[in-house]
């Protein structure tokens, strides 16, 4: 009799062991589970999101997505390009006919002609830390009404987000007149002062061509250089002060 109570009394202990064994271990996993995911938020790569027009489907948006990859060796840059598009189709999801990039920050490409334009909403959930919009050649066929509503709701957005932001608006042209170009950076310098969001003025860098082209992109031979050197300008004098300030550590912006 004696003999079994010792082993009953033995049997309970080896049970109360198990127990207490796996409540540390469930204690042990638990700890080392929220120490990886606070490592892993600890060092999770800043973003940077680019988006634009047709400028940034060609020549302009390839050289400054690889000016800032270079920079930014430590950031991941997420460049959307869709050919045609204003701020009413980044609202939306319209289509584009015309041209399609996406650049992402593993260096993988979508390249298409015809694709959905995706929706800043859905972007955004990347949570820039610098958002890049490059519109407005196409801001010119809006009706005022949309022009004005859309531009806020894009720029609002992206202010929500707490994403410093900065509006390349459209370059020279020989498609549309001076007035209407005007007009554009008059609506943009207001809505840009209203919502922090940095205004740069393509002007100061593009004339557009006296003959060839459609009077509005820039390719061929004589476009493609004033591409470059308006992608090159906007890096150099307008966005090098604005990563410093985004992107400030030197783990994440290459100053020279």
């Amino acid at each position: 009799m004696t003999y079994f109570l010792h082993i009953k009394r033995l049997f309970l202990f080896c049970g109360r062991l198990l127990v207490i064994s796996s409540a540390l271990n469930l204690l042990s996993f638990s700890v080392i589970a929220k120490e990886s995911s606070i490592h892993a938020k600890t060092h999770a790569k800043p973003q940077l999101l680019f988006i634009g027009d047709s400028h940034t489907v060609g020549v302009f948006g390839h050289t400054l997505t690889h000016l800032l990859t270079d920079a930014l060796p430590t950031v991941d840059v997420t460049t959307v390009a869709s050919c045609g598009s204003d701020p009413k189709w980044w609202i939306e999801g319209k289509p584009t006919t015309c041209g399609f990039w996406q650049k992402k920050p593993n260096g993988s490409q979508i390249d298409e002609h015809k694709a959905y334009t995706p929706k800043l909403e859905k972007l955004l959930r990347i949570k820039p830390k610098l958002t890049l919009v490059a519109l407005g050649s196409n801001i010119v066929l809006m009706n005022e009404e949309e022009r004005l509503s859309y531009t806020q709701t894009m720029m609002e957005m992206i202010e929500k987000k707490s994403s410093r932001c900065v509006w390349i608006g459209p370059p020279d042209s020989r498609k549309f007149n001076v007035q209407e170009i005007n007009t554009v950076y008059s609506l943009l310098k207001k809505m840009s002062k209203q919502y922090h969001c940095q205004l740069v003025d393509s002007r100061k860098y593009t004339l557009y061509p006296s003959v060839g082209g459609d009077g509005l992109h820039y390719g061929g031979k004589e476009g493609t250089v004033i591409a470059l050197h308006w992608a090159e300008k906007v890096f150099s004098h307008d966005m090098k002060p604005i990563l410093l300030k985004s992107f400030s550590h030197e783990r994440e912006y290459k100053k020279n």
